[in-house]
């Protein structure tokens, strides 16, 4: 299993969207937003500019916009201390939230959301104050059925160019794009021009996105959380009273190829998610995504037979099929994590 979680480079890009799926179609109360999201979209400016520092309520942007430019980004936070040992309170308030959480889990059949996304890397501008700003932002579509349906898509995203000083479009063909219905996991790797089939081993088949690829939930087990992350409720900021803060380190060595650190926030009445910051290994760079409730459909909108078939393999694209089972039966069980493949 963890040899499977290894091989595919866009786990990283995944590694706690997972932690999507605690959802039901209460309408959300309106929640406060990750330290330095804007109070509302605005465009992305030429300039990069400095972000807004104060907390504030964030207003759900509409289906179909631009992300927030980067004055409305959420800027990266510097890497945290170890995590130390619960309180037994805490222990216990801990456990509550997840078996909540898994019960919300359990009641969602299908689910799909938009997303923003932001970038943060060495190769970012920097803003007046000096802190480093988003390398890149994009938009999104996550879907979900259960129990191993799932679809991964990055629609549109703009690139910090330092020789025109401007955040200029990338190609539509450069974002993370991959497709799971259960037997196989397509996988689009534009760098190689490949379209990618891996067929999943019987023992994933039926669980692969709880147990398999996906880190966090997607239909997880509190206890399942608990064996694979060191968790934790965060402290929440002065005034917020409507959300929880979680952070999650991996244990094995396969997950933390992949992040060092997941910190979520989550609507405290409902456990609708609101936004999560990915830390990659070292600590330095980070993904940020915000979803956008406005487009969030629970136990409707989703074609199980179109939404999860196998994808048209693009022009100028090469098919290829890949056998998960006999490679991770011919994969050593000793070899170490590999790192998240660049793209």
């Amino acid at each position: 299993m963890s040899h499977f979680r290894r091989r595919f480079p866009w786990v990283s890009a995944l590694a706690a969207l997972a932690a999507l799926l605690g959802l039901h179609p209460v309408a959300p109360a309106r929640a406060q937003a990750p330290p330095g999201v804007a109070q509302q979209p605005r465009p992305a400016p030429q300039q990069p500019r400095q972000a807004a520092q104060q907390p504030g309520v964030a207003q759900a942007p509409q289906a179909g916009n631009r992300p927030p430019a980067q004055n409305g980004a959420p800027q990266p936070r510097p890497p945290q201390p170890a995590v130390p040992q619960l309180s037994p309170e805490a222990a216990a308030a801990l456990e509550r939230l997840l078996t909540a959480w898994e019960a919300r889990n359990s009641a969602v059949k299908t689910w799909s959301c938009d997303f923003y996304k932001w970038e943060y890397n060495a190769f970012g501008p920097v803003g007046p104050s000096g802190d480093r700003l988003a390398f890149a932002e994009s938009t999104g579509e996550i879907k979900y059925a259960m129990p191993d349906k799932g679809l991964f898509r990055v629609k549109e995203s703009k690139q910090w160019n330092a020789q025109t000083s401007r955040y200029e479009q990338r190609p539509g063909d450069s974002g993370e794009h991959w497709v799971c219905n259960g037997t196989s996991i397509y996988e689009f790797r534009h760098g190689d021009r490949q379209l990618r089939e891996t067929k999943l081993p019987p023992e994933m088949r039926g669980k692969a996105i709880s147990d398999g690829p996906l880190p966090f939930v997607f239909g997880a087990k509190a206890d399942t959380l608990k064996k694979r992350y060191v968790m934790r409720i965060l402290p929440t900021p002065a005034g917020v009273t409507d959300q929880v803060w979680l952070e999650a380190l991996p244990r094995a060595q396969a997950d933390a190829a992949n992040f060092s650190k997941v910190e979520l926030i989550l609507g405290a009445r409902d456990l609708i998610p609101f936004a999560i910051r990915i830390y990659k290994p070292g600590g330095q760079d980070q993904d940020v995504y915000q979803f956008i409730q406005t487009t969030s459909l629970i136990d409707k909108g989703l074609d199980l037979i179109r939404d999860f078939s196998k994808p048209v393999t693009p022009l100028g694209y090469t098919f290829i099929l890949e056998d998960g089972n006999a490679a991770a039966a011919a994969q050593p069980t000793s070899l170490p994590a590999a790192p998240p493949r660049n793209r």
